[in-house]
Parts: C-alpha cells; sequence; structure tokens
C-alpha cells in the first residue's frame, strides 16, 4: 500500500494565502481608530480639567471616564458596522463552545511578566522602586487595578471587534507560521493597535517606547489568535486585561517595597 502522506507536499514554514490588498480599507481603519479613540479621550480629559473636584483630582478616575467614553463608541461602532458591513463579525459573543478562558488567563500573566522586565528592566537589575506615577492611597491602588484591567474590553471592543471585523472582510487573507495562524486583518490591526501608543514616545524613555511598540504588536497578533479559536472577544478581553492589572499591580507592590 502506498504512503500517501508521503507523496503530499510539505506546507511551508510561513504562508499567506487569500491576500486581496487595498489600501483604502486599511487607510479608514487608520483613521476609524482615532475617532474611537481620541475624541472621548479628550472629552473625558476637558471634564477633568474643568471639574477635578468631581474626580477627588484622582488621575485614575480620569481614565476610568476615558475608558467608558470609549467603550461606548466602540458599542456604537458595532452597531454601524453590523447595520453597512453585515458580513463583518465583532465576535462580541459569550463564547459558543470553548471559552479558552484559562489559557487567557495563563497568556496574560506571560504579558505581565514581558512587560515589567521590557519597561522597567534598569529598575529590576537595580533595585530601584519603578515610578508608574499611580496614587499609592485607599482609593487609588483599587482604582488604579480596577482600570487597568477595563482596559482589556475597551480596546479589545475598538481593535479586534471593530477594526478586525471590518479588515477581514475589505482586505481578506490568511496569514501562517508554523502552526500559528490568523487573518492579515489582524497583522494589520496589530501594527495599529502599536501605532495608537505612540504617546510613550513624548512621555517615556526612548527603550521604554520601543519595547511597548514591539510587544503592544505581538499582544495583538495573540489576542486575534484567542479571538478566532474561541469565536469570542471574552478570552482576549481577559488575557488583555489581566496582562495591564498585574502589571500594574506589581509596579505598586515592587515601589512600596524598594522604597
Amino acid at each position: 500500500m502506498t504512503d500517501t502522506t508521503a507523496l503530499a507536499p510539505s506546507r511551508p514554514l510561513f504562508e499567506i494565502t487569500g491576500f486581496k490588498f487595498r489600501l483604502w480599507p486599511i487607510v479608514l481603519a487608520a483613521i476609524l481608530m482615532q475617532l474611537m479613540l481620541w475624541p472621548a479621550r479628550e472629552a473625558a480629559r476637558w471634564l477633568f480639567k474643568h471639574q477635578a473636584d468631581w474626580f477627588h483630582h484622582q488621575v485614575w478616575a480620569f481614565v476610568a471616564l476615558a475608558e467608558l467614553f470609549q467603550i461606548a463608541v466602540g458599542l456604537m461602532a458595532v452597531l454601524v458596522m453590523r447595520r453597512y458591513l453585515p458580513k463583518a463579525d465583532p465576535y462580541l459573543r459569550w463564547p459558543p463552545q470553548r471559552s479558552y478562558a484559562g489559557l487567557a488567563v495563563l497568556i496574560g500573566i506571560g504579558m505581565a511578566l514581558l512587560m515589567l522586565v521590557a519597561d522597567y528592566w534598569p529598575q529590576l537589575l537595580s533595585r530601584t522602586a519603578p515610578q508608574g506615577g499611580y496614587e499609592m492611597t485607599a482609593i487609588g491602588i483599587p482604582g488604579w487595578l480596577a482600570v487597568m484591567f477595563v482596559a482589556g474590553p475597551n480596546e479589545e471592543i475598538i481593535f479586534r471587534g471593530v477594526l478586525v471585523g471590518m479588515l477581514t472582510v475589505l482586505v481578506p487573507g490568511r496569514v501562517r507560521l508554523a502552526r500559528f495562524e490568523i487573518p492579515v486583518s489582524g497583522v494589520i490591526v496589530s501594527l495599529l493597535f502599536g501605532a495608537a501608543h505612540y504617546g510613550s514616545f513624548f512621555q517615556d524613555p526612548l527603550y521604554q517606547a520601543i519595547a511597548q511598540q514591539l510587544y503592544a504588536f505581538l499582544f495583538g497578533l495573540t489576542y486575534v489568535w484567542l479571538m478566532e479559536r474561541s469565536r469570542s472577544l471574552l478570552a482576549p478581553m481577559i488575557a488583555h486585561g489581566l496582562g495591564d492589572l498585574l502589571e500594574v499591580g506589581a509596579v505598586m507592590l515592587l515601589s512600596v517595597a524598594w522604597a
């Protein structure tokens, strides 16, 4: 009997299939990203500046307000996308089968460790208290941890739900490296996800800003993979939010221990 598996052509390590390049949807996605992020953030900033007493001058409260505004904008964008691009899937549903929540927790822990080292390696090596700028008060600590976790649902709705959902239809194609496979749209949006953190170049050390660009891109690819495997945004929300929460929690603990 002939072994047909031996005769089958081997798949290349890396390949792109079904890709159809279109520039205008990518430009549109970049514009929509800013429209969903910037106005909501600036509206929160304006309110915080003029009504600081409402927030008891707590910066985390401003971040929370910006996140709530952005979640609202993201959900409205999902509704608009469903109306005008019904083939786009925002994955805004409970996982129909396997949730991948446990794997998302492990990934979130790994991401937190990676971000902690990438962002604060000089302080870790010198055992110097990292300065994260967080209010270390009875209300500030839980406030910052909460807004860090909410960054997961907030940004996943916008980046993976809306932008990946839209570009998967408008810029079709798949990209595979070994057994890791995601849509080309996921790679494009991961680049945009990194670019969305451009502000770090103006306020953080250069090494930290570059590291944030790199790990934001890699994390974006992972979030898309989790979204496709689970058919839901729940797993990437968990991994994203938990990673941010644990890194900030670690910074807080180290700032106390090494003060």
